[in-house]
């Protein structure tokens, strides 16, 4: 076959996959919180579809290009599996944005391929296999169909110039929703996967084209990543500390508020009754690298770029060393992933990294014997810190002989499966019997704490990184790390020891954060006399009574201010959406400007 009728099959079939990717990308547009009703923001959508497809597929059918001189069947296979694998990703990223409304990344793919935090099913591998097989089918038998009915379709120099059309359509129109912080464009842009639109601000603002109080507002609200941290503020003032307490951080990955009970979490609800549990608490992020941070350092999880370059340790656990306590540091997943070892534990020596074992429950089960050896081996003769961060939850894992207390349940997760109008009951079903197995494995841990005498002497700090939304709200959103709704934030906190003991069970209603640990533990156990100010963002919970009007809680990639009644979500550009308490979004509505300027202050104030 000769090599122009092989390019001009090649066109044809490029061309035909370019509206195939145009067709799956309508998929990310259903997730628009508020569709546009304007010709511009509808414009936009219609032409930077169209255009942003067409600029990947001939990126992609570029690279191709230079192997047209293969043989026949040998270029029609290589272009195939190509071209299958390009669609093959751009399907399983509609998935992946379908449920946390960002797009395929580094991040996600180490965490999918770490194994340690995103554990798919035996099934989930094998519907993929399938498809990619089914796609790989299709495409090759769609270039032996082009070979005979070139000549008879509609010249390719038509398409072309559509796609060159809607290619310069989407950037002039974006250029001037940039100049002037139109956000149903700039919002919109984020739907499309690597789609960045051109901006020239400098060109608009010498004609006079530009909103400089709308940009303002949003440089304002936009995330800055620096090196130039200042925390603490000052050189923290101690006194010093006669009998330190032991503390002991048990932590469940992606635990949900409504699964700590008497029914689903025995051993943890008794052990609590002794202690104060708050019931209106929110972590620090939708996502576990910051709901830890903010445990650890008491700041909203927007530090952590800044904290990460300077590779900066909490000033909790540089006290803690201080005062020489014995540090057992015990995760399930790995420290690496997110970086903890270089953030967290940067000065722990030897930092324990992971756990052994092939599941999450095996991991938990490791972690947990790990500790116990541990402790009782410790020197009696010094305080210790102990950080249990369980897993099973995260991976709705536990041993296949564990007692099936919750049933029927889902037999393994199909993350594909998942729609708007899957029924959540088995899936939660699974949810609660990993928390009931974690929940076994903290008894051992609750018990060797009253066997070794030292639950009196102990601060047990019991909470969750962060949630995990099962279409709470009927979004589709299953899992974490995609909004700030109660679903993904709102998780169990409880405090048990010296100052927090008692008698009856002490429920405390207020609005609190994970933020407010390290300020409660630094002012009264750890002889840190400098103002809560100088090194955090929270509040001290045994003596401070203000009462909060919202939080804040971060993502990988935005932050949120929750109050009572809304959610203002802002993405690191600055672009911001008022939601509802149920992630709809508030028409009309305006920022609280009192919220605003404090939350503008607590995201700045240890920034240089």
């Amino acid at each position: 076959m000769a090599v122009s009728s092989k390019r001009s099959v090649f066109g044809y079939f490029l061309i035909i996959n370019i509206f195939i990717s145009i067709f799956l990308s309508l998929r990310y547009f259903s997730f628009l919180p508020e569709f546009p009703t304007d010709i511009l923001g509808v414009s936009f959508i219609v032409t930077g579809l169209i255009g942003q497809m067409a600029l990947l597929g001939g990126i992609l059918g570029f690279i191709v290009f230079f192997f047209v001189f293969l043989p026949r069947k040998v270029f029609y296979l290589f272009v195939s599996l190509f071209a299958s694998a390009a669609l093959f990703l751009l399907l399983i990223d509609t998935f992946v944005f379908a449920q946390y409304r960002f797009h395929i990344n580094e991040v996600v793919l180490k965490l999918v391929f770490s194994g340690d935090v995103v554990d798919f099913s035996i099934l989930t591998w094998l519907i993929a296999i399938i498809g990619f097989f089914v796609i790989l089918s299709v495409e090759y038998f769609l270039l032996n169909f082009l070979t005979a009915r070139t000549g008879k379709m509609i010249k390719k120099r038509y398409f072309v110039s559509l796609f060159f059309l809607c290619i310069l359509a989407s950037n002039i129109i974006h250029i001037w929703a940039a100049a002037n912080a139109y956000q149903p464009v700039t919002i919109s842009k984020s739907y499309l996967p690597l789609f960045q639109p051109a901006t020239a601000n400098s060109f608009m603002r010498k004609h006079g084209w530009i909103d400089e109080e709308a940009l303002a507002q949003q440089k304002a609200l936009s995330l800055k990543v620096s090196s130039n941290l200042n925390y603490p503020i000052e050189t923290l003032s101690t006194v010093s500390v006669d009998k330190p307490v032991n503390i002991l951080f048990l932590v469940i990955d992606s635990w949900r508020f409504d699964t700590f009970n008497a029914d689903n979490t025995p051993n943890l609800w008794s052990y609590a009754q002794d202690g104060v549990a708050f019931s209106n608490h929110m972590s620090t992020g939708n996502a576990t690298r910051t709901g830890i941070f903010g445990l650890f350092y008491g700041l909203p999880g927007t530090y952590w770029q800044s904290v990460l370059s300077n590779q900066k340790s909490p000033v909790f656990m540089d006290r803690l060393q201080e005062l020489q306590y014995q540090l057992g540091i015990f995760a399930s997943a790995s420290l690496t992933d997110p970086e903890f070892n270089r953030t967290v534990f940067s000065k722990v020596n030897n930092l324990r990294l992971r756990s052994e074992g092939d599941s999450p429950a095996k991991r938990d089960e490791s972690l947990t014997e790990d500790w116990l050896r541990w402790y009782q081996l410790r020197d009696k003769s010094k305080p210790t810190f102990s950080f249990l961060f369980y897993d099973a939850p995260h991976g709705y894992d536990f041993p296949s002989d564990f007692d099936k207390k919750y049933e029927p349940m889902l037999s393994a997760v199909n993350y594909l499966a998942l729609n708007n109008d899957t029924d959540p009951t088995l899936f939660m079903n699974r949810y609660k019997t990993s928390v009931r197995y974690v929940d076994d494995l903290a008894k051992k841990v609750l018990d060797e704490l009253k066997r070794s005498g030292e639950a009196e002497n102990t601060i047990l700090v019991i909470t969750g990184d962060h949630a995990q939304e099962l279409n709470d709200n009927k979004l589709n959103y299953w899992g974490h790390n995609s909004n700030f709704t109660a679903a993904q934030i709102h998780v169990p906190f409880v405090i048990v020891g010296p100052g927090f003991s008692s008698k009856n069970p002490s429920i405390s209603h207020t609005l609190t954060s994970h933020e407010d640990v390290v300020p409660t533990l630094m002012k009264n156990y750890l002889g840190v006399s400098s103002p809560v100010d100088t090194y955090s963002e929270g509040i001290d919970l045994l003596h401070d009574n203000s009462r909060r009007d919202w939080v804040l809680s971060s993502s990988y990639s935005g932050y949120a201010m929750i109050s009572d009644d809304s959610i203002l979500e802002v993405g690191a550009g600055g672009q911001y959406k008022i939601y509802d308490l149920t992630n709809r979004v508030k028409k009309e509505a305006e920022p609280n400007y009192i919220y605003l300027k404090e939350a503008l202050e607590s995201i700045s104030r240890f920034k240089k």
